[in-house]
């Protein structure tokens, strides 16, 4: 069946709605041993920490936002399972068919008729106020979905006994079922990540704890720093390019850009340059900035 395509725009901002407590949320996670395959390149044997550190970081930000005892952990990691259990969560064993299937299974425990928010497991930069305002909107709604920083995925689908279509394309697929596209501008709800250009995204907008601290202790075993020159930059999207010593062109995104503090660059112009899988994800000067030595 296809639809119309139908736009929500973010409502007035008002105290949130007592009905989020609501909701149960369920919550798939992949066993972390065989998650982030995409990140695999850049972080090595890092990526099954990596893995649940982003799933930890999901999980603490839902249970500030409903209570543990609305939370409902699809998985079928050894350690993460009885972690939530003692936590609180309920928790099912994924029955290894795929995302919607984890999904499917989710919602039948959450029983015929609650409110069910189907949530992405890999958002390590989600808060509880965004979820909370993501569930207060979807409570004015009937079926509903929120969708990823790009428009083309799902990060969230709401509603009662929806059949989920998470996947490639899965905005198109849900709103063909009839469910209102969410436009809600919370970027740390709508910035999942499964790969180093969504973890730099992620990483700008402020990471959980857990994700933050194993970025902090072991991304200098997969976090390359050099000298480059500034090859191309745009100042309207802080996008560009730099060049290594060597001369291959790495690009930058304009999060690496605007977290570096700078607020300008020049082609030609030297830095110091922090780089994850071929993908700058940090610019400095050196000696300029808190603790940079001159030199």
């Amino acid at each position: 069946m296809t639809t119309t395509s139908r736009t929500h725009p973010a409502p007035p901002a008002r105290p949130l709605d007592r009905a989020v407590g609501d909701w149960v949320v369920v919550v798939p996670v992949k066993d972390t041993r065989h998650g982030k395959s995409r990140l695999a390149p850049a972080v090595g044997p890092d990526r099954a920490d990596l893995s649940t550190a982003i799933a930890s970081d999901t999980l603490d930000a839902v249970c500030a936002a409903v209570g543990p005892e609305r939370l409902v952990l699809v998985t079928a990691d050894a350690g993460l399972a009885p972690l939530w259990r003692a936590r609180g969560a309920r928790v099912v064993d994924d029955p290894g068919a795929g995302l919607n299937a984890a999904v499917r299974a989710g919602i039948a425990t959450a029983g015929p008729g609650t409110r069910v928010a189907a949530l992405l497991g890999d958002l390590p930069a989600l808060d509880a106020a965004s979820l909370r305002s993501a569930l207060d909107t979807a409570g004015r709604l009937g079926e509903s979905f929120v969708p990823d920083a790009q428009g083309v995925g799902t990060v969230l689908r709401c509603g009662r006994g929806f059949v989920p279509r998470f996947g490639a394309d899965s905005a198109a697929r849900h709103e063909a079922d009839g469910a209102v596209r969410v436009a809600v501008p919370l970027p740390r709800l709508r910035t999942d990540v499964d790969d180093v250009h969504s973890l730099v995204l992620a990483r700008a907008l402020g990471l959980g704890p857990a994700t933050s601290a194993l970025l902090a202790h072991r991304a200098s075993g997969w976090m390359r720093s050099m000298q480059a020159t500034v090859h191309r930059f745009d100042p309207e999207t802080h996008t560009g390019s730099v060049l290594r010593d060597d001369g291959v062109e790495l690009p930058f995104t304009a999060p690496a850009f605007e977290s570096s503090g700078l607020r300008l660059l020049r082609v030609g112009q030297r830095l110091t340059v922090e780089v994850v899988d071929d993908l700058v994800v940090g610019l400095r000067i050196v000696g300029v900035g808190p603790g940079e030595p001159i030199r």
